[in-house]
């Protein structure tokens, strides 16, 4: 996990971008060229399967880091779209300063946690849709997520949760009727 100390560095180095709400960060089909963290703003990263479907992968609030990983560190397209659900300040870090700043002791730690935390909440994700249903997968989100439903609205949590819109209203619906009992 970055500490308060690593996020300093990482803005000290970072330049500020904008991206309005309904603008990417990046699209499908272009390399990435920047890691970046949050600082202000929501963003989703989502995919479109082969019927046009569309699939929230990420919910990116305030202080996430933010990239398409894959295509930042091989220079290949983007397979997501990131696009802003909310006007977003976000501190970046390019491409070629990344490769320059690696290459100094500390950068090379902070960099390594960035891989690492990304690595993490990756498997977290992918060990959730794998063995919780899909109430669990929801109160955990909430639970370790908390501005969530503040920040974003139900038919994208639920994309992320990978579960329809109506289901995840019936979670919820269930929880509080639960909760008054």
């Amino acid at each position: 996990m970055l500490t308060k100390e690593d996020l300093a560095l990482f803005k000290s180095q970072s330049k500020i971008i904008q991206v309005k709400k309904n603008d990417f960060f990046v699209k499908e089909d272009e390399i990435c060229n920047y890691i970046g963290i949050v600082q202000s703003g929501t963003l989703y990263g989502y995919f479109e399967d082969a019927d046009a479907n569309f699939i929230v992968s990420e919910l990116y609030g305030e202080q996430s880091l933010l990239t398409s990983y894959r295509s930042f560190l091989t220079d290949v397209p983007s397979p997501v779209f990131i696009k802003a659900y909310a006007n977003a300040e976000i501190a970046v870090i390019d491409k070629t300063q990344y490769v320059e700043l690696v290459k100094q002791q500390p950068w090379a730690y902070i960099f390594k946690k960035i891989s690492d935390q990304l690595f993490i909440n990756k498997c977290f994700k992918e060990t959730a849709l794998i063995k919780l249903k899909a109430k669990d997968r929801y109160l955990e989100l909430v639970q370790t997520r908390k501005q969530i439903e503040q920040d974003f609205p139900q038919h994208l949590i639920a994309s992320y949760l990978k579960i329809r819109p109506e289901t995840l209203s019936r979670i919820k619906s269930l929880d509080l009727y639960q909760d008054r009992k």
